[in-house]
């Protein structure tokens, strides 16, 4: 089967040397790319917004250098975070209901796939 897209080669890799070896932390290095690699950026944003509080000075580097959005929830993993911390309070209520956030749900994903984020 013929890959067309650059992102699932770059997983395939990943994945293969992943595999590879039996501890892939103590022969292989695992590196980034959140400029060509969606996945990545989330996982980069995600990090430099856990690390703020206690080192703000590494958060601002990485925005910088990936001109990322900062605090705000701009990138996909926030949006999920925001949605989930909403779906939780909502079903504390008495009118929660499973298949409309199921429903919103569905549409967001399709959303930021088709935004690439």
């Amino acid at each position: 089967m013929k890959l067309h897209h650059t992102r699932h080669r770059a997983a395939e890799r990943h994945a293969f040397s992943a595999s590879a070896a039996p501890h892939p932390a103590a022969s292989q290095r695992v590196v980034l790319d959140p400029a060509g690699d969606p996945y990545a950026r989330v996982a980069v944003e995600a990090y430099a917004e856990a690390c703020a509080n206690e080192q703000p000075w590494l958060a601002e580097a990485l925005q910088r250098q990936y001109q990322l959005a900062g605090s705000t929830p701009s990138s996909a993993a926030a949006l999920w975070r925001a949605f989930h911390e909403a779906q939780r309070q909502a079903r504390q209520g008495e009118s929660y209901d499973e298949a409309a956030w199921t429903h919103v749900a569905l549409h967001l994903c399709g959303v930021l796939g088709a935004m690439n984020l």
